[in-house]
């Protein structure tokens, strides 16, 4: 019988959308590795639901990982569309860790058409970006050097520019291009942590297509032109939660990559430090907005 190998025995690991699709998959593969896993979603009867299966549930083409460890994968219930939600979600993991080893962004949503949430945000980008930008500024003091932060998004593929003046969605709004829009914010986010934080990893990582539940909400005809697609181009969850685990598990330096690991170096566009900060403020005010009810 093979010895259990585990490499992340006594290390923490929270993942946002850990309930399904790439965020779960990673669960998997980081629990036998050994990590205490913290998936968080909005549902709790999803959430126990992925707790169950996950306690069942092989890891696919890894004989030699460790067996699974029975209690180290837990549900943590919040809603990410609320900057008050994300609030609550760090000051419970505050509470109960003092180090974050693997921060892992890979909740996500979309919506056919614009929608607000309670706090005035437009739904897409508060839960693919400025909840991932404040929960990880929240939680910066139980990361350390041997931590690795990760944001499931586009990681600097996609030749799109930040529209300043529609970051909420307010002159328009398109399913697609909202999150797409994210992407962008989300690299140019990432960058600016890099430079503010250089002796933490951030990495981007954009898997390109993947199968998962992210387009339940949008059009028969969405789904059918992406299924389509998706037959040629798709890759799968644990496809992308192999990638991810190897990017937890190496020494590369901060940055973006995409499938397979590739290196992705950020354009002119994305590397101007003065349209990242830019970001950064806009970003604290919708925070501060969200949070204080403010105008």
């Amino acid at each position: 019988m093979t010895q259990p190998t585990t490499p992340f025995a006594g290390k923490v690991a929270l993942i946002t959308g850990g309930t399904d699709g790439i965020g779960r998959a990673a669960a998997l593969r980081l629990a036998r590795l050994g990590a205490y896993v913290l998936i968080v979603g909005r549902s709790a009867a999803k959430g126990q639901a992925a707790i169950t299966a996950l306690q069942g549930e092989p890891l696919p083409e890894s004989p030699g990982d460790s067996e699974f460890l029975p209690g180290c994968i837990e549900y943590v219930q919040a809603d990410l569309s609320l900057m008050r939600g994300v609030q609550a979600l760090a000051e419970t993991i505050r509470s109960r860790f003092e180090r974050i080893d693997v921060l892992l962004h890979c909740a996500g949503v979309m919506r056919p058409r614009r929608t607000l949430t309670a706090e005035g945000l437009e739904t897409v980008f508060a839960v693919q970006y400025v909840a991932r930008v404040h929960l990880t500024e929240l939680l910066l003091d139980r990361l350390t050097p041997d931590s690795r932060i990760i944001n499931v998004s586009a990681g600097g593929t996609l030749p799109l520019r930040l529209d300043f003046e529609n970051l909420n969605g307010e002159k328009w709004y398109n399913g697609v291009y909202a999150l797409m829009h994210e992407s962008v914010a989300n690299d140019l986010a990432l960058l600016r942590f890099i430079r503010t934080y250089p002796a933490l990893r951030f990495y981007a990582y954009g898997p390109f297509y993947v199968k998962t539940a992210l387009f339940a909400e949008m059009p028969w005809w969405f789904n059918l032109m992406t299924g389509t697609f998706g037959r040629l181009m798709a890759t799968t969850p644990d496809d992308a939660a192999e990638d991810i685990t190897a990017l937890v598990r190496s020494d590369r330096p901060s940055g973006m990559v995409s499938r397979n690991l590739k290196p992705i170096r950020p354009n002119a566009y994305r590397a101007d430090t003065a349209r990242q900060d830019r970001l950064w403020n806009v970003t604290q005010a919708l925070i501060e907005r969200a949070v204080t009810g403010s105008s």
